[in-house]
């Protein structure tokens, strides 16, 4: 036990070094969130706001939520459950699915919206316009990431549901002596996404 009178010795907590970021550090001089984005890989972001568990518990007393994504105030039935015991997720439906999508390509949305302006809107295979129903497929190289998730590197482009399902899929089985397809080979020698990191690395 201390002497009493015994001075305390007060133990004050890094930031993390993130700029801007006001959470504690934890590991690699980062907070939780922003070491989660570095060993996955990806850029730092500013991490979305907590919300205290009181404010969403008085959100769903009122069925209705703001996402935290869209910033949408939507019925909690437009939200997935996490749980049973937990309750509704943090983003409505269409907002989490584009999240596990862009998770499944690593990839970041701010990425995927620099891609489309890059590619002027439109499909990179065929030149179709982006129509505002659906959004484009994202088209990785299969060569290098084999399943359905990617590094993030091999992210060739943004594609119409056509050419990717019954475009690409079907050419890139075919023998290398069959794949005569001009349109379609000069999109696999040259992807937009590889041209648009090589500018991105060039202006840096």
């Amino acid at each position: 036990m201390a002497p009493v009178g015994a001075a305390r010795t007060v133990v004050k907590r890094r930031g993390c070094a993130f700029g801007g970021c006001a959470r504690t550090a934890r590991a690699s001089g980062l907070c939780t969130g922003h070491y989660q984005q570095q060993r996955k890989g990806k850029a730092l972001s500013p991490l979305g706001k907590k919300r205290a568990n009181g404010a969403v518990q008085e959100m769903i007393r009122h069925g209705i939520i703001e996402c935290r994504e869209c910033g949408e105030r939507k019925p909690v039935s437009d939200y997935s459950p996490i749980s049973a015991s937990v309750g509704p997720r943090p983003y409505c439906k269409p907002c989490n699915a584009e999240r596990v999508r862009l998770g499944n390509y690593n990839v970041t949305k701010d990425f995927v919206d620099l891609l489309l302006r890059f590619q002027e809107g439109r499909c990179a295979v065929c030149g179709a316009g982006n129509t505002a129903q659906r959004a484009m497929d994202i088209d990785h190289d299969h060569a290098c990431c084999p399943g359905r998730r990617s590094c993030g590197r091999c992210v060739r482009g943004l594609v119409c549901s056509s050419c990717n399902f019954h475009g690409l899929g079907w050419y890139e089985a075919l023998p290398a002596e069959l794949r005569t397809f001009g349109m379609l080979n000069a999109y696999l020698s040259d992807p937009p996404a590889r041209r648009l990191r090589a500018e991105t690395e060039r202006g840096r």
